[in-house]
């Protein structure tokens, strides 16, 4: 099946490996980018190369997080979705854990999502319309485990409340959420390289978490998806 999406889409994180298979999908379905990072040696290239719009942005801060969205109004002509793809990952034990890596957990994961849907929600709701999707993971899928990664599991944890709870709040307004839950390891380069060993055709495709964003952002009001579960081939 070919999905047609013609609006302005937002993707944060827009340098990294998932962001790119997100970034293609929605381009050849026909809908215009705005890509955001920190950095902008990579994000630039890519931003060429699919004819978008690079944005370069700490999203830490609330203040630069509404310029980034300002600029991406402004110069797409309005936002119909925005995909936010920025979070990190550690691991460490909760009788381990440090301040230092509670605050960049709950800053990459969280808190950066708080502040694009801060900056994103008023122009949704000013519009009647639109879609928000974040990353969360397996642990909050399953609301269970995550032994030996507390801190990330529980920042995951609170991405999907926290979008839950937009949904709820502003549903009514034509806000739609959704949710995504890599439920195994996905096949990116980093993860190539931090596992030589490991046989990454058992992973999960990275464009196929694309596929089943593109598809939840082009649904209609009567059939919403609001998550998305995505395994690795080989599970239930």
């Amino acid at each position: 099946m070919n999905i047609v999406c013609r609006g302005n889409y937002v993707i944060t994180g827009g340098a990294g490996a998932i962001a790119g298979h997100v970034a293609q999908a929605f381009a050849d379905a026909g809908a215009r980018l705005a890509l955001v990072d920190v950095s902008p040696e990579r994000l630039e290239a890519r931003a060429r190369q699919l004819g978008a719009l690079a944005l370069t942005a700490d999203l830490t801060s609330l203040e630069a997080a509404t310029e980034m969205v300002r600029s991406a109004i402004e110069k797409l002509g309005g936002i119909d979705g925005l995909i936010h793809t920025t979070g990190g990952f550690a691991m460490a034990p909760a009788h381990q854990a440090g301040p230092g890596l509670y605050d960049r957990m709950l800053d990459l994961n969280l808190r950066t999502l708080f502040t694009v849907s801060r900056a994103v929600l008023p122009h949704f709701v000013d519009r009647g319309a639109g879609f928000l999707a974040g990353f969360s993971a397996m642990p909050a899928w399953q609301c269970s485990g995550g032994g030996g990664m507390s801190l990330y599991a529980a920042a995951k944890a609170a991405v999907t409340a926290y979008l839950r709870a937009i949904d709820d709040e502003l549903g009514s307004h034509g806000v739609r959420t959704a949710v995504v839950y890599p439920l195994g390891v996905v096949d990116t380069p980093a993860n190539r390289s931090s596992m030589p060993e490991a046989d990454p055709s058992k992973w999960i495709d990275p464009a196929e978490i694309a596929n089943a964003l593109l598809f939840a952002a082009t649904r209609g009001p009567r059939g919403r998806l609001t998550d998305l579960p995505v395994a690795p081939p080989g599970t239930a």
